[in-house]
């Protein structure tokens, strides 16, 4: 079978930094796996351990056309694949390597019978058996970060500014099956007068000492420090997180370590010791220390000057509410952000987003610069520093309206009410209409001095009767008909009393209890309900 010849070594190398590069994540190895029919079961280093065997047995087998096959998956696969080749220069292998400098060589190795734990030590500062050594050549006035040659850069952020390598970088070696069970410190030694760049840092708070680390030492990586690990500064620890949001690649941010180091003498040799356990399945770290400058957030807020136009949000609504397959109603805008709970001070949204609801972009960027991921709260797009912007129709809304105002409501045109702004109220007169002519009412106390109610057959003065009775029909206010005796005939029967059974027992009042009244000197006794007045 014709396998077309060996793979090309740079490319071979090329491919296996890429598969142990720690910005390749589980997903994207498990899709190259099963696009070139391998097994994509089991935890990341498992998949980067098959795919590296399937590269070897590909350069040993000389077949470079399931290498090229390999090749290509990754290229697909991974965005940032050929960005990474490019800046390694593995895509030119014949070139020269440019002449070291002395200040930057990476990884030069210093001869020490004294620091045995990591022989990795640093080439500008010569530690052994406990000396100090300060550099021979100080580097010269602008030889800043971008002209330091080195393998691995960090992916950039807004909130750091790297400016100045400090020293050189610092291997985390694996540890080997005797020390397996404990763990390993790695040293470094830092006196401000080495590096005049660091001379002011006590003087400008925006400048910064801080400590990164990577988990390979080539291409663009992210912060990641090894899962179990510790930094202390001048013997005191150093309360950070090492480890970022969890399943978050990414999220870690760099530690700052300016406080707790002594500037002042600058000739004070300040010891910042990093001890960690790694595995020997796990690939080295690689730290290293940076002078950084920090913006601060509201100088962050300034920057964003894009813009979201009214008269656009206004458009949108108004094409949505015209959209035969949506009803059009009117939707409730909280003024409130939903990160702090607190009233917007500078709405802000990504370009992408297609809701009206905003953020505050104060909120928004403490929240990433706690641990970056750049999402947007209320959609989860993906939402950098370069698309936010001011949303200029919800901050119209803020400025119209009083602090007390928590929400407003738009209305399908884009206009917005402020909550009570027309709220309708019936007039008094039209109470009547909800009174139904069947309900019924108590009639007045009636006072009858001058009338005479009494029981047939007798006759009664001087007596005052509650009578009870229904409304006129079509009032709502008449006065009762009354049922009463007739004074003139004594044969004839009282009126029936009428019994409304609509009514419950809660609802009617009890009934007097009965007293005899010996009235008018006819000698018999009358009984009467109702109360005397």
């Amino acid at each position: 079978m014709d396998r077309a010849g060996p793979p090309p070594k740079h490319k071979v190398e090329a491919l296996k930094a890429v598969a142990k590069n720690a910005g390749v994540n589980k997903a994207q190895l498990q899709q190259i796996c099963s696009v070139n029919g391998l097994p994509k079961t089991g935890n990341k280093p498992d998949l980067v351990k098959r795919l590296v065997d399937a590269i070897q047995q590909c350069v040993a087998r000389a077949d470079s056309i399931t290498f090229n096959r390999f090749y290509s998956s990754f290229e697909t696969i991974v965005p940032w694949f050929d960005r990474f080749v490019e800046n390694t220069g593995l895509h030119q292998p014949s070139n020269p390597q440019p002449p070291p400098i002395q200040q930057t060589a990476v990884y030069a190795p210093v001869p020490s019978s004294g620091n045995a734990s990591n022989s990795y030590a640093m080439a500008s500062y010569g530690v052994a058996n406990g000396s100090y050594n300060a550099p021979k050549s100080a580097p010269t006035q602008g030889s800043w970060y971008n002209q330091q040659r080195h393998e691995f850069q960090f992916k950039s952020s807004v909130f750091y500014d790297i400016l100045y390598r400090i020293g050189e970088v610092k291997e985390c070696e694996r540890m080997s099956s005797a020390m397996a069970q404990h763990r390993q410190t790695v040293s470094i030694k830092l006196r401000i007068s080495d590096h005049h760049q660091l001379s002011n840092v006590g003087n400008d708070p925006s400048l910064k000492i801080m400590m990164y680390c990577a988990a390979a030492k080539s291409g663009i990586q992210d912060i990641a420090f090894p899962y179990q690990s510790e930094l202390k500064v001048n013997g005191g620890d150093v309360k950070a997180n090492l480890r970022g949001l969890k399943n978050k690649p990414g999220s870690t941010r760099p530690v700052d370590i300016t406080e707790l180091l002594r500037l002042r003498p600058n000739s004070y040799v300040n010891s910042i010791d990093f001890t960690y356990a790694l595995t020997r399945e796990v690939s080295p770290y690689y730290l290293v220390l940076y002078l950084c400058k920090t913006p601060t957030i509201e100088d962050l807020v300034a920057k964003i000057t894009k813009k979201i136009r009214a008269e656009s949000v206004v458009t949108e609504i108004s094409n949505k509410a015209n959209d035969p397959d949506v009803v059009a109603t009117s939707q409730v805008l909280s003024l409130k952000c939903p990160l702090s709970y607190m009233r917007l001070s500078k709405p802000c949204r990504g370009l992408s987003c297609s809701h009206i609801q905003c953020f505050d972009a104060t909120s928004y960027l403490q929240l990433q610069e706690q641990g970056p991921q750049w999402l947007c709260p209320i959609c989860n797009k993906s939402v950098p520093f370069d698309q936010l912007a001011i949303d200029e129709y919800a901050k119209g809304i803020l400025d119209a309206t009083p602090k007390s105002v928590e929400q407003v409501t738009i209305e399908p045109t884009g206009k917005w009410i402020e909550p009570g702004a027309d709220k309708v109220t019936l007039p008094d007169s039209a109470e009547a209409s909800f009174v139904d002519d069947d309900d019924l009412y108590v009639s007045e106390v009636l006072t009858a001095a001058n009338n005479d109610f009494s029981t047939p057959g007798r006759s009664t003065t001087g007596a005052s009767t509650t009578l009870i009775g229904t409304p006129m029909n079509g009032s709502t206010g008449g006065t009762p008909s009354l049922a009463r005796s007739s004074n003139n005939n004594n044969n004839k029967r009282s009126a029936p009393e009428v019994i409304d059974l609509t009514l419950s027992d809660d609802d009617e009042p009890p009934r007097p209890a009965k007293r005899p009244n010996y009235g008018g000197g006819s000698g018999m006794n009358h009984t009467y309900y109702g109360s005397n007045s």
